[in-house]
């Protein structure tokens, strides 16, 4: 019988893989990718769980991740390589849910296995309630996707939820704050983005005040972590308000909420 395509959730816990095989897999692909001239980087959980191991037990703990503590393995690729992409993952014993790439036009690919139930593949940026550009920033990390990227990942969800909230809070407290990318989230690059759309930058700073405001809600968190992510929190709303905003920026600024400053997004599903 031919494998049939199951969103993780339908699938019973007592079939479903364990995390492990979601880390392996994950390193796995980027590792043979790479070796085939092709650029895979994680994004989501396992894209935290390969930059804080430390943090992994606090983490869990933080009861953001669920029975089946990941769902797929979702990737950032560029579209030059998109050709190779099906190829790549039909060797490695994957098949692509036609379904799905007939609805994105070509920006993003799911593939399947009977391992690993969903992988996730985007291509360029990341385009749901605002824009996120991976063009030429892939590199940066050998397996993952930059910590500002990361970030930029969370502060563009309007509607924002728990897990969410959760995922920006670790990365606040395990992550330094740079004007680099290098091992750090590159506050710089984010204010610098910010700076020429109003729309990104209204819906960022909202979040992160949210961000502040959920740390009650999570009991696991010291007040030692708090104070980090707090301190972190203050540091960035002042330094995206201090950077220098582009006449497009203030011109937005002036219509402000009375109208949509966001895309509206649904997904494929």
């Amino acid at each position: 019988m031919p494998l049939q395509f199951r969103l993780p959730k339908d699938i019973p816990l007592d079939e479903y893989p364990k995390p492990e095989a979601y880390l392996e897999e994950g390193r796995r692909l980027t590792e043979d990718a790479q070796k085939q001239g092709i650029v895979l980087r994680v994004m989501g959980p396992i894209a935290l769980h390969y930059y804080f191991p430390d943090y992994v037990d606090l983490y869990r703990s933080m009861e953001r991740l669920g029975d089946r503590v990941f769902t797929d393995i979702d990737f950032a690729a560029y579209s030059k390589h998109r050709g190779k992409l099906v190829p790549f993952f039909e060797s490695h014993g994957y098949e692509l849910e036609k379904r799905a790439a007939m609805i994105s036009g070509g920006t993003r690919l799911i593939f399947f296995s009977s391992n690993i139930p969903m992988i996730d593949v985007f291509f360029d940026k990341l385009d749901y309630n605002h824009p996120i550009d991976y063009r030429n920033r892939l590199e940066l990390h050998p397996y993952c996707v930059s910590l500002a990227d990361l970030m930029l990942q969370k502060l563009q969800i309007v509607q924002i939820n728990d897990k969410d909230l959760k995922d920006a809070m670790l990365l606040l407290l395990a992550a330094p704050i740079s004007d680099t990318d290098t091992d750090a989230i590159n506050a710089k690059y984010i204010a610098k983005l910010f700076s020429d759309d109003w729309g990104f930058y209204y819906t960022a700073t909202t979040n992160l005040k949210k961000i502040r405001d959920a740390m009650t809600g999570v009991k696991v968190l010291t007040q030692d972590h708090r104070a980090i992510i707090n301190e972190k929190v203050d540091y960035f709303l002042k330094f995206i308000e201090e950077t220098p905003k582009s006449g497009k920026w203030k011109s937005r600024a002036k219509t402000g909420t009375s109208k949509p400053w966001y895309k509206e997004v649904a997904d494929w599903a």
